[in-house]
């Protein structure tokens, strides 16, 4: 198996805590491997059509969700795990916690070899527009580079980042409900 190189960028970004102006990194992705591309993979070398694993993994997409809106830890076997979770702002008084300041979330928790590919993961750097250009390759020709550089066009990382996280619209991460107790939103 080889190693995950992931190219990180400097985006600007504003502290709404501090009111100041800063970066922090972001994942240059190096595009999308759809749905469809995924299904054509699993195909290959076996007696499936690819059309058939496709409405395969759609149903088994279906049903998870299913789950998910019946309260259901979904355990997607060796992608890891996806858990009903909520958000909410810290409070010194439970009396001050109000159910519309609460917000459902997705928590997902990868399983420990997907995890490790996204830990194990080398950083670098991504290459500027003006790197980029002082690169070029003559009309016509590629750069050694060519083949390392993500389109800059592609920036999904976000703020995700790999490993473990809650998926949600606001409010303060909510911890680990693998690990046990109550999801109270603190930290």
């Amino acid at each position: 198996m080889s190693i995950l190189k992931l190219s990180v960028s400097k985006s600007k970004r504003y502290n709404p805590v501090t009111k100041k102006m800063g970066c922090s990194g972001r994942v240059i992705t190096n595009g999308t491997a759809t749905f469809e591309d995924l299904c054509n993979l699993a195909g290959k070398g076996m007696t499936l059509d690819p059309i058939e694993i496709e409405a395969c993994a759609k149903a088994f997409c279906r049903d998870a969700a299913a789950q998910l809106r019946d309260g259901k830890i979904v355990d997607l076997g060796p992608l890891g795990k996806l858990y009903p979770s909520c958000s909410s702002p810290w409070v010194e008084d439970p009396d001050d916690l109000t159910l519309d300041s609460v917000k459902p979330a997705l928590y997902y928790k990868p399983a420990d070899e997907v995890e490790a590919a996204i830990k194990g993961a080398k950083l670098v750097w991504a290459k500027t527009k003006a790197e980029d250009d002082e690169n070029a390759a003559p009309q016509g020709g590629t750069t050694s580079t060519d083949a390392e550089t993500p389109d800059p066009g592609t920036n999904t990382g976000g703020d995700q980042g790999g490993g473990t996280g809650t998926i949600d619209t606001g409010g303060t991460a909510s911890p680990d409900p693998s690990q046990g107790g109550e999801n109270d939103g603190g930290d």
